[in-house]
């Protein structure tokens, strides 16, 4: 394959993955607008409410927007069953793990937390939660 047919397809590539993600953006951005935080927050308006939050932090390149996951392992953290928890995997796994986690108030739907964070460090959750 000759030089011009390999970078053709690199960007016939890269262009259908950002048109992709840029679909997928719309859809969530769609999805965010009806969500109701009058009755609280359900488990898939949290996912919504957490990719937004994914999107607005502008780090939709390292984490996995499209896969949205609940930590179960939190009981504990203080006042945790007031929150969902949802976290994005990284998308290249590291050296040192990380994910993106989203503190999401399951009456309000306010974010308490949202950052990179090493699963490690459960402390960090802790401190956000008794802020």
């Amino acid at each position: 394959m000759g030089p011009r047919k390999y970078l053709s397809l690199v960007l016939v590539f890269i262009i259908g993955c950002t048109t992709s993600l840029a679909e997928n953006v719309k859809s969530i951005s769609k999805r965010y607008e009806e969500v109701v935080a009058e009755d609280g927050i359900s488990q898939e308006e949290a996912k919504t409410i957490a990719q937004k939050q994914l999107i607005k932090e502008n780090v939709v390149d390292l984490y996995e927007l499209s896969k949205p996951q609940i930590l179960d392992d939190i009981a504990d953290l203080p006042n945790h069953q007031d929150y969902w928890f949802i976290f994005f995997k990284e998308k290249r796994p590291s050296s040192i793990p990380f994910i993106f986690m989203v503190l999401i108030h399951q009456e309000t739907g306010k974010i308490k937390f949202a950052d990179d964070y090493n699963e490690e460090k459960k402390w960090i959750l802790e401190a956000a939660l008794l802020r």
